[in-house]
């Protein structure tokens, strides 16, 4: 059989073998290994529900109508250990599915600010969206999925300017950029209004701001949209919705006049 010149030596079908493997394909492949782990996790904390509703059961003596009482008891104690898994440290990070291009900005102007607090609030942590994650822009911390990626050297965002101290990517920076308000934010200002930094901290870099313990009732929501979240992560990948994106942004871009990329000032 004659050789096709449009297939390359040692390929299978028209691709090398040794051809190497794309940002969007390795990154797919790693949030659906990270989905499949969350579906084991939720099994596991289904079994440990039944586990301790039936120990405690079997604690009170209640023979007559044992399973009845194991099963009406199981959804409150898979309630309770979710409380609990809220604050793992082990757990994947995803935020909520809101539109980020539909949220409205909340924080005082950043552009004005910058020159005092030097963007400091792009070292702090948060989660990355579905949203976002499509998309392909904004980075994320491989070895803590989906949290947005930091530099080692200065602890600052991936793309927070390193001197000029902006946001490299602002129009599609995540949601919690967006709706982010620094004003009353103890890890950054000691006094806002008279224009006093806070002390640096690495511990002020934690997802969540100072304040009060979280109620059940706080802990029950996030584990709502948390679940809501899980799935629209899970849709997304079955249906490869980076890759429509993907192309629907190339064909944008040949089709519109060149934008201006000068650097913005803005968070």
């Amino acid at each position: 059989m004659k050789k096709d010149p449009a297939v390359p030596d040692g390929s299978v079908g028209t691709e090398r073998l040794d051809a190497p493997v794309t940002r969007e394909d390795f990154e797919r492949a790693l949030r659906a290994q990270a989905i499949q782990t969350e579906s084991v996790r939720e099994d596991l904390i289904q079994l440990a529900a039944q586990v301790v509703a039936l120990q405690t059961e079997i604690d009170r003596r209640l023979a007559p109508g044992l399973d009845a009482a194991v099963q009406a008891a199981i959804p409150e104690q898979a309630k309770e250990i979710r409380i609990v898994d809220d604050r793992s440290t082990g757990r994947l990070n995803l935020a909520d599915c809101e539109d980020k291009y539909t949220t409205p900005a909340e924080g005082p102007d950043c552009t004005a600010l910058l020159p005092i607090c030097k963007g400091r609030c792009c070292t702090l942590h948060f989660a990355l969206s579905t949203q976002d994650l499509d998309e392909g822009v904004i980075r994320w911390d491989y070895g803590k999925p989906y949290a947005i990626r930091q530099r080692i050297e200065d602890g600052y965002c991936t793309h927070n300017h390193p001197t000029g101290r902006f946001c490299t990517v602002y129009h599609h920076r995540p949601r919690p950029c967006r709706q982010y308000d620094c004003r009353k934010d103890a890890r950054i200002w000691a006094d806002f209004d008279a224009r006093v930094l806070a002390e640096e901290s690495p511990f002020a870099r934690k997802e969540q701001e100072p304040g009060a313990e979280p109620t059940e009732l706080d802990l029950l929501e996030r584990l709502r949209q948390r679940q809501v979240a899980l799935a629209m992560e899970t849709f997304s990948l079955g249906t490869n919705e980076s890759a429509r994106r993907r192309h629907e942004r190339a064909e944008l871009e040949s089709v519109r006049p060149a934008e201006d990329h000068s650097p913005s000032t803005r968070r």
